[in-house]
């Protein structure tokens, strides 16, 4: 039996917060004494002010053993920071979790229980939102996720516990340009849930996440971490195509037994048949550079499971 304690790795993105990273550090030194853990703590730097920094600096100092800092040399996103921060990681799980302490560190013990209990490779913390919009928003996206780029495609949530089995797998795309939930479903389909109560967040501590910046961040994630609308023009040219022979061929269909007008059929049977040709085209360049971008993100044709 192995009596080795449990060794965590807690990944925080940090964008610009000054009055959240101390508190945060507390509160996870706090939960693994509680439960005679071992931990880590990562803060990747997205290139935030000079107060920010100066913090950092601080806890590294104060804490040389459980703080690693990541500087950032611009800034690159959270999804970026946290990829970068997971590639670094060296903990039995790997947790990820904001900066402004909306999710509660202490969730993060309920989030193993969940991960163990159900043997499953990522477990997610997710919060309901009070707003009507936001959840609609979610909800239309990740329906889109699931429809056209994988059915166990999800928006997810950035706070999650990740066994390291996976997190080495997501590790080995830390240079790509992908959405960390996103590769997670590539890997495996043993992602489970659990809702959490809304953390301390302070007020002061701005997070940066308006509707609208949710709304762009949304959209990035389509159009930018995703194959999505490349399948719209693929399948989109190939109905048009045939519509359009179809239509084409309806109206010669009239010349040849009805009569039409002369001129009227040749123009219409040519512009109809000349854009299906080309739609027929595009649709299959569109086919051929879709398989292009799953070998550029490198998505695994299998994915073995650990041992269990």
């Amino acid at each position: 039996m192995n009596n080795q304690p449990l060794f965590i790795s807690i990944v925080v993105p940090v964008y610009n917060s000054t009055t959240t990273l101390e508190r945060l550090y507390e509160q996870v030194d706090m939960l693994c004494q509680t439960q005679h853990w071992q931990f880590e703590i990562i803060f990747v730097d997205d290139y935030s002010k000079q107060d920010t920094k100066a913090i950092l600096r601080q806890l590294a100092i104060a804490h040389p053993a459980t703080v690693r800092i990541i500087s950032f040399a611009k800034n690159f996103g959270q999804n970026s920071a946290t990829l970068c921060g997971i590639a670094h990681a060296q903990g039995d799980f790997v947790i990820t979790i904001d900066d402004d302490l909306d999710y509660p560190v202490a969730s993060i013990y309920q989030m193993y229980e969940r991960l163990i209990e159900v043997k499953a490779d990522m477990v997610y913390g997710y919060i309901d939102s009070k707003s009507i919009a936001r959840r609609c928003g979610k909800s239309v996206i990740g329906f889109f996720l699931s429809k056209l780029d994988g059915q166990y495609s999800s928006i997810g949530s950035s706070f999650r516990i990740i066994h390291n089995d996976l997190a080495g797998k997501i590790a080995q795309h830390a240079q790509d340009h992908v959405f960390v939930n996103q590769v997670a479903s590539w890997y495996s389909h043993d992602i489970d849930y659990i809702k959490v109560k809304r953390g301390e967040i302070d007020q002061k501590s701005n997070s940066g996440y308006s509707f609208f910046r949710l709304l762009w961040i949304g959209m990035k994630l389509i159009i930018f971490y995703s194959s999505i609308p490349l399948k719209l023009m693929m399948w989109g040219s190939f109905l048009i195509s045939f519509l359009s022979f179809f239509i084409g061929a309806y109206y010669l269909y009239l010349k040849l037994l009805i009569g039409a007008p002369l001129g009227y059929t040749s123009t219409i049977v040519s512009i109809l048949f000349g854009t299906g040709i080309t739609l027929l085209g595009v649709g299959v360049m569109a086919a051929y550079i879709n398989r292009i971008y799953d070998m550029r993100i490198k998505m695994p044709t299998y994915s073995i499971k650990r041992d269990l």
